[in-house]
């Protein structure tokens, strides 16, 4: 009986520790928890105060970010004011430099063209066939030899303008080229040569020298700028050189080099004179060719501008 009785205080016992010690657990669990919930509240109130913070220091930053942005909105717009004016004085300058460049460029134009011409014998584009007069000092201001392979044989020496020889041997190398035979048959005349031929032409032909043969001061050859041509077959025979091919091809390729038949059928001036040729710029031969005109029907300011460009 005893034995139960102890047994029966000894399992009481136990369940009594069992119980307390569940409701120690369970105390402690729950403190735990308490200290748990307690921890994450002051975080929770932590972060809460941060975040606060954190609007608060991100509503100044946006406030102060706006203000500058105004602020700087602000001046942009002044500074967009500013360079427009500045680009508006810009290009006032840009065209003021560009209206000083053409000044510039107009007055070295008229320099070189006021230098080219103080270069250029002025009456080297003149009329001066029983029109205008040479006196006896003029001297075409370059005067170089016509070399020999180009004169007809039996001829003196030649001499053609400085400037305007290369354009003759041009044509007269280009001929030989295309088969043809032109020689030179006179070139300058001085004005004393000029008197002394036209003296013997009047003593052999009388008063009909001057249908074909100018007065000293009004030959085209004094100004050095003009040859008379032919072929070595018809030679002297200059009325002759009109039939010939040598002819025919001047009148088709002599303006490309500058040269111009001064005398053609039914000019107002001498007779036809097939073999008379002058020099007066590619340019003005060129053009009196497209308007089928001769030089002598021209009027005399309009022949005057081509004398810059002559030995263009």
């Amino acid at each position: 009986m005893e034995i139960k009785d102890r047994t029966k205080n000894i399992l009481a016992i136990s369940a009594f520790v069992v119980i307390l010690a569940t409701l120690v657990f369970v105390i402690i669990q729950n403190r735990s928890q308490a200290n748990t919930i307690s921890s994450l509240q002051e975080e929770l109130n932590y972060f809460a105060a941060e975040n606060a913070s954190s609007s608060r220091n991100f509503r100044t930053e946006r406030e102060i970010a706006s203000s500058t942005i105004a602020e700087l909105a602000e001046r942009l717009s002044m500074t967009a004011e500013e360079l427009e004016d500045v680009e508006r004085d810009l290009r006032h300058e840009e065209d003021k430099n560009e209206d000083f460049e053409d000044q510039i460029k107009a007055i070295s134009g008229t320099v070189g063209i006021l230098d080219k011409l103080s270069k250029t014998d002025e009456e080297l584009l003149q009329k001066y066939s029983r029109t205008y007069f040479l006196n006896e000092n003029f001297v075409p201001m370059k005067l170089s030899k016509i070399e020999t392979k180009y004169i007809l044989p039996g001829r003196q020496e030649q001499y053609f303008h400085g400037d305007a020889i290369d354009f003759l041997n041009d044509m007269l190398d280009d001929a030989e080229n295309d088969g043809m035979d032109l020689k030179v048959l006179s070139a300058y005349r001085s004005f004393d040569e000029q008197q002394s031929l036209k003296g013997q032409y009047t003593q052999v032909y009388g008063s009909g020298a001057n249908a074909f043969s100018a007065d000293q001061g009004y030959s085209e050859h004094q100004l050095g700028t003009t040859v008379d041509i032919s072929d070595q077959v018809t030679g002297g025979a200059y009325t002759s050189f009109a039939q010939t091919e040598e002819y025919k091809w001047l009148l088709e390729n002599a303006h490309k080099y500058g040269f111009i038949l001064s005398y053609p059928e039914d000019n107002g001036f001498y007779v036809f004179e097939p073999w008379h040729w002058r020099f007066v710029g590619i340019d003005l031969a060129s053009d009196l060719r497209r308007e089928n005109a001769d030089f002598y029907t021209w009027d005399q300011r309009t022949i005057d501008e081509y004398l810059v460009k002559i030995f263009d």
